[in-house]
């Protein structure tokens, strides 16, 4: 409980003592104008029934607040976790999406590297070669 209900609830406590305490004042009859008209009646618990009814209402009041507080408390907490998956699906999605063009790439790279090795491999082995033939050239004039 808060500050200002510990507060409310006090003040309702002390009410009720001051009623107990003055019981026969608040009973006793008195001439009551209503303008138009004239009655006798306990002025006293006419007052205190006024209160309680403007208390009663007061408390209707507040608990409606309270209650459509939560309502819409409870509405945007839907609408989050709903933006949330909506974020998060967009998320997966574009992780994916990076993947495959991540992969794409991977392998153009890997085509591009293998067709390079490829050249480099029969361009040594074509320097090998002629290498091979000019040793043995050389050997062949060497040799005679």
């Amino acid at each position: 409980m808060n500050f200002l209900g510990a507060i409310i609830l006090a003040a309702l406590f002390l009410l009720a003592v001051f009623t107990l305490a003055n019981w026969a004042v608040l009973t006793a009859p008195t001439t009551l104008s209503f303008v138009a008209f004239n009655i006798e009646g306990p002025l006293g618990v006419i007052l205190l029934g006024v209160t309680l009814v403007l208390v009663v209402l007061f408390v209707l009041y507040a608990l409606t607040l309270r209650t459509n507080m939560l309502m819409e408390s409870h509405r945007i907490n839907q609408e989050l976790q709903a933006q949330r998956k909506l974020a998060e699906s967009a998320e997966t999605s574009r992780f994916n999406e990076l993947h495959t063009q991540i992969d794409a790439r991977m392998d153009s790279a890997e085509q591009s590297m293998k067709l390079a090795i490829e050249e480099a491999t029969n361009s040594l082995a074509a320097l090998v070669g002629e290498m091979d033939d000019k040793i043995d050239r050389a050997l062949e004039r060497v040799g005679n």
